[in-house]
């Protein structure tokens, strides 16, 4: 364990990311490799790593929008950034470009498409079926939010890739043993700052056990079978 951040219960894991890596930086612990859950990462959380040199690895969440997959996924539409224009996979382009901020905070850039030009479109149905009538809209994120969250799942396709995210195993069963044998779900106090001293002395009697039982060569315990899956051999 090599550090601590104490929150409210209402912070969610994504915004302390930046959090945790401006602690670890000065103490100089930052990772070349962060390891993350789903909950913890997102298209600006992966630029701002790279900036700072760490390679996050996590599984970025999916498009869940209409047009998620097949040949007119978002992904599939060219990006011009320099001239801010758009090119659909049938080579109609769409210049109507505007910055703006999402619903959650996040700056994003919302593209649409002519009416004129999609109406005409033989694929307008499977690209756009709006009752309207409207052209194709298109959510963007900031250019380096953008690449990064792109080659994110690329890379999450790659075998070497989920060799890596393996040893994401490793973290689980740390937060399980914290859980289990040290009490971390529950805090002995109400006030912020005693919750955080009750962490730190928590992160710091973990390091000592896992370090004696290196010491000592205590071998290390077998998967956790839960009460349902122990009734399968009585079946």
């Amino acid at each position: 364990m090599t550090h601590v951040a104490t929150t409210d219960a209402s912070v969610g894991d994504l915004k302390m990311l930046d959090a945790i890596h401006a602690g670890l930086r000065t103490h100089g612990r930052l990772p070349a490799v962060h390891l993350v859950d789903a909950n913890d990462i997102g298209a600006q959380g992966l630029a701002d790593a790279e900036h700072t040199g760490i390679r996050l690895v996590g599984p970025i969440s999916k498009n869940t929008t209409t047009q998620s997959t097949g040949r007119f996924a978002i992904d599939t539409f060219a990006v011009d950034w320099e001239n801010k224009q758009v090119t659909c996979p049938n080579g109609r382009v769409a210049d109507n470009w505007y910055p703006r901020v999402s619903s959650h905070g996040i700056p994003v850039i919302r593209v649409r498409f002519p009416v004129s030009g999609c109406r005409t479109c033989p694929d307008v149905n499977a690209c756009a079926p709006s009752k309207a009538g409207r052209g194709r809209e298109i959510m963007l994120r900031e250019k380096a939010a953008h690449d990064a969250m792109k080659r994110n799942r690329a890379d999450q396709r790659d075998p070497e890739w989920r060799s890596l995210y393996q040893q994401r195993q490793g973290i689980e069963a740390t937060v399980s043993q914290g859980v289990r044998a040290f009490g971390l779900r529950r805090s002995r106090y109400r006030s912020h700052p005693e919750t955080r001293l009750q962490h730190l002395f928590t992160a710091t009697a973990m390091n000592l056990t896992r370090l004696d039982a290196w010491i000592t060569g205590t071998p290390r315990a077998g998967t956790r079978i839960s009460r349902f899956e122990r009734l399968r051999p009585a079946a």
